[in-house]
C-alpha cells in the first residue's frame, strides 16, 4: 500500500506540471488562429513557435514520466495479482482442510451419540439387574436372618420337634435344605451382575472418554482451521484491496498517460497551425518585396534611362568638344612627333642599352616625358566602355604597344602603390608632390604585364619602372595613363608631350 501512497504523491506533483501543459497547449490550439493571423511580424509567429517547441519538449517528458508509471503500476498489478492468488490457493487448501475436519467431527459424534445409545442401554440392563439384586438381596436377607437366628445346637431339634408330622418334618427339612441353596446361587448371580455392571460403567467411562478426547481434537482442530481460514480471507481482502488500488493506480497512470499524449498532439497540431502560418506570412512578405523591388527596379531603370539619355546628350557635346580638342592635339603632337622623331629614336636605342634612365626625351614645362613610347589612343573623357557595354569616363589615355615594352616613370617620384588593384590589373601610383600649379600631382600605370618597382621607392623621371601588358579589364595591351592633381582626374594630353 506504500507504494500506492507514493504514486499518489508523486502524481499530485506531476499533475500540476500536466494541468499546466494541457492548459498552453488548449490555448495554443484554441486561440492560437486568430492571435497570430493578427500578428504584425514574422517575429511574433516565430516568437509563438519557439514557445510552442518548449512546451512540446515539456509535454515529451511527462509522456516519457507518465509511461513509466504506467510500467512501474503494471508491475507492481501483475505482483498483487500473484499474492491474490497465493492467497486464494492457501484459502482454498485450508477450505479443504476445514470441510475433512468438519466430516471428522459429523463422525465422531455419530459414533459418539451411537455409544451414548449403547450406554443408555447398558444403564438399563444395569438398573433392572440392580433391581434383581435388590429382590435377591431382600430374600437373602430374610433367609439369612431366619438362618443366623437358627444358628445353634438346638436348630436340628427345633425342626425335628417343631413338626408335628413326619411329612411335615421333612417338608421343613427339604425347605430349610432349599433355602440355603437358593441363597448360595442368587449371592453368585448377584457378584456375576455386579461384575458385568461394574464392567459395562468402565466400558461407559472409556468410550466417554475417547469420544471427549476426539470431539476436543475435533474442536481444536476446527477451531485452528477457522482462525487460518479468518486469516487468510482476510489476506485475500487486503491483497484485493491492494490489487484494487494498483488497478486504480494504473488506470489513473494510463488516463495521465493519455492526457499527455493528447496535449502533446494538441501542441504538434498548434505547431502545425503556426508552421503554415510562418510560411504563408513569409510567402506573404516575400511578394510584397518583389512588388517593390520590381517599383524599385521600374523607378531605377526610369531614372537611368533619363540619366542616360542626359549623360548621352552630354557625352555627345563633350565629345565634339574632346574631339576638336583631341584634333588639335593630335595635330600638335603630329608636329611634335615629327619634330622628335630623331629624338624618340635616340631615346629607344638608349632604353635598350641603358633601360633605368632616358635623359633625351622630349619634356613639357612642367618636366614630363610620355611614359611609353607609343602614340596616344583612346582619349580622355566620356566613352562606351569595350567590356563593360556602358558609357562612362574614360579618366586617362591609353597608348597601345607590344606586351614587353619598357614603361618609365613620367617624373621623378615616390612610388605609392605598386601591385594589382582591381579593373587596372597590375599598377602603379607614383606621387610627384606639389608639381603642378602647387596642387598635389601624381601618375598612374595601369594594365601591366610586370612591376619592377615597389611602393615606396624613389624613382627619377624616365627611369624604366613596368612593362607593357594586358592585364584587369582590357582588351589589347596597351598603357592606360592617368594624371591627378589633387586626387581629380585630368586630361595628361595637356600636360605630358
Amino acid at each position: 500500500m506504500s507504494h500506492v501512497h507514493a504514486d499518489r504523491h508523486g502524481r499530485r506533483g506531476a499533475l500540476g506540471r500536466r494541468m499546466a501543459t494541457l492548459f498552453v497547449a488548449t490555448t495554443l490550439s484554441a486561440g492560437l488562429i486568430a492571435p497570430l493571423a493578427a500578428a504584425d511580424t514574422l517575429s511574433d509567429l516565430k516568437a509563438a513557435q519557439q514557445a510552442n517547441s518548449a512546451q512540446q519538449d515539456v509535454a515529451r517528458n511527462e509522456i516519457s514520466q507518465a509511461q513509466e508509471n504506467v510500467n512501474s503500476a503494471t508491475q507492481r498489478l501483475i505482483q498483487s495479482q500473484n499474492e491474490l492468488a497465493n492467497a486464494q490457493a492457501i484459502l482454498s487448501d485450508i477450505t479443504v482442510q476445514l470441510q475433512a475436519a468438519r466430516e471428522d467431527d459429523a463422525r465422531i459424534a455419530a459414533e459418539l451419540e451411537a455409544a451414548r445409545q449403547e450406554l443408555e442401554r447398558a444403564k438399563q440392563r444395569v438398573a433392572k439387574a440392580e433391581a434383581d439384586v435388590a429382590q435377591q438381596l431382600a430374600l437373602i436377607g430374610t433367609a439369612a436372618r431366619e438362618s443366623f437366628q437358627q444358628q445353634t445346637d438346638l436348630r436340628g431339634l427345633t425342626v425335628v420337634f417343631g413338626s408335628e408330622t413326619p411329612a411335615e418334618l421333612s417338608q421343613r427339612l427339604q425347605w430349610n435344605t432349599t433355602i440355603f441353596d437358593t441363597q448360595a446361587a442368587e449371592k453368585s448371580r448377584l457378584d456375576q451382575v455386579l461384575a458385568e455392571l461394574e464392567a459395562a460403567r468402565q466400558a461407559q467411562a472409556e468410550i466417554e472418554a475417547r469420544i471427549a478426547e476426539d470431539k476436543a481434537e475435533s474442536e481444536r482442530t476446527v477451531a485452528r482451521i477457522a482462525t487460518l481460514e479468518r486469516r487468510a480471507e482476510e489476506q485475500r481482502n487486503t491483497v484485493a484491496a491492494l490489487v484494487a488500488a494498483n488497478e486504480q493506480a494504473r488506470a489513473a497512470a494510463q488516463d495521465e498517460l493519455a492526457a499527455d499524449e493528447a496535449s502533446y498532439a494538441t501542441l504538434q497540431a498548434a505547431e502545425r497551425d503556426t508552421q503554415r502560418l510562418i510560411e504563408q506570412e513569409m510567402h506573404r512578405l516575400y511578394l510584397e518585396e518583389q512588388a517593390r523591388l520590381k517599383r524599385e527596379a521600374e523607378e531605377r531603370a526610369r531614372r537611368e534611362e533619363e540619366a542616360r539619355i542626359k549623360r548621352e546628350e552630354a557625352a555627345r557635346a563633350k565629345a565634339a568638344a574632346d574631339a576638336a580638342e583631341r584634333a588639335k592635339a593630335r595635330d600638335a603632337e603630329e608636329k611634335r612627333r615629327q619634330a622628335n622623331a630623331k629624338q624618340v629614336e635616340s631615346a629607344r636605342a638608349d632604353a635598350a642599352a641603358k633601360p633605368s634612365r632616358t635623359e633625351s626625351r622630349a619634356t613639357s614645362a612642367w618636366g614630363f616625358i610620355r611614359p611609353v613610347k607609343a602614340n596616344y589612343g583612346s582619349a580622355f573623357g566620356m566613352r562606351f566602355h569595350p567590356i563593360l557595354k556602358i558609357w562612362r569616363p574614360h579618366n586617362g589615355v591609353d597608348m597601345g604597344a607590344p606586351t614587353g615594352t619598357p614603361i618609365y616613370a613620367a617624373q621623378s617620384g615616390t612610388v605609392l602603390q605598386a601591385g594589382v588593384n582591381g579593373g587596372f590589373g597590375q599598377y602603379t601610383l607614383i606621387s610627384h608632390g606639389r608639381l603642378v600649379d602647387g596642387k598635389t600631382t601624381t601618375t598612374g600605370y595601369a594594365h601591366q604585364s610586370r612591376i619592377v618597382v615597389r611602393a615606396g621607392q624613389k624613382v627619377e623621371r624616365g627611369q624604366l619602372i613596368g612593362y607593357v601588358g594586358n592585364t584587369g579589364l582590357s582588351t589589347t595591351p596597351h598603357l592606360h595613363f592617368e594624371l591627378r592633381l589633387n586626387g581629380t582626374p585630368v586630361n595628361p594630353v595637356r600636360y605630358v608631350p
